[in-house]
C-alpha cells in the first residue's frame, strides 16, 4: 500500500481502529504527513493535521515612565495562540476527548509538571511557526456541520503562562534556531 493511499484512506476515515493504541513509529509510519501542530503533555498527544489558521499574538506592557532600573523579575508580555482546524476521519471523535483532557490536565500543570518538579507546567505547542511550553487551554470550541461530515472544526485558545525566569526565552531561542536550519536543508 502506497503512502499516498494511506492518506486518503485516513482523510476519507477509513483509518484503522487501532490507531489509538500506536506507538509514535506506528503512528508517523501509517501518517507520513506531518501535521501542522502538536498539543501534547508528554503523555496525551493530538496531532493536527489541517490547521487553517493559526495567529500569535504578544502583547507587551511598557514600565511605568519614570521608574526604577531594577524591577521584579516577571514576564513583560501575553502571548497567545488560537488555532483553528479540522478533526479528520474517524478518530475525530478520540481526539476531541484528547483535546478536552489536554484542556483539564493544562490548568493541573500536565503530566511533566509532575515529572520535572513543577519547572514546567502546562502543555507544550509544537509548530513551524513556534515552540512553546508551559501553554494553557482557554478556549475549546468544536463545531459540526453538514458540508463535512467526516470533520469537525475546532477552535483552540491557549495562553502562554510561563514561570519566572529565564528558561522560555532559552527555548524559544533554540526552537527559532532549529526551525531555521532544517528550513534551510
Amino acid at each position: 500500500m502506497s503512502n499516498r493511499t494511506r492518506i486518503d484512506d485516513f482523510i476519507s476515515g477509513v483509518a484503522s481502529p487501532d490507531v489509538l493504541n500506536q506507538n509514535w513509529e506506528d503512528f508517523w509510519a501509517d501518517h507520513p504527513v506531518p501535521p501542522s501542530a502538536i498539543l501534547t503533555d508528554l503523555v496525551v498527544w493530538v496531532p493536527l493535521f489541517a490547521v487553517e489558521r493559526m495567529s500569535l499574538t504578544e502583547t507587551y506592557r511598557m514600565p511605568p515612565v519614570g521608574s526604577a532600573g531594577l524591577r521584579a523579575a516577571v514576564g513583560n508580555s501575553d502571548d497567545k495562540v488560537l488555532l483553528s482546524g479540522l478533526l479528520i476521519g474517524e478518530l475525530r471523535f478520540a481526539w476531541k476527548q484528547r483535546l478536552e483532557l489536554l484542556a483539564d490536565f493544562s490548568r493541573r500543570g500536565g503530566s511533566f509538571g509532575m515529572l520535572s518538579g513543577g519547572a514546567t507546567n502546562g502543555l507544550f505547542l509544537v509548530t513551524k511557526m513556534a515552540v512553546k511550553l508551559d501553554m494553557q487551554v482557554t478556549s475549546l470550541t468544536f463545531t459540526a456541520s453538514a458540508q463535512r461530515r467526516d470533520a469537525l472544526e475546532v477552535s483552540i485558545g491557549l495562553q502562554h503562562v510561563p514561570r519566572p525566569g529565564m528558561q522560555h526565552l532559552l527555548v524559544d531561542a533554540g526552537a527559532a534556531a532549529a526551525s531555521t536550519t532544517l528550513e534551510f536543508l
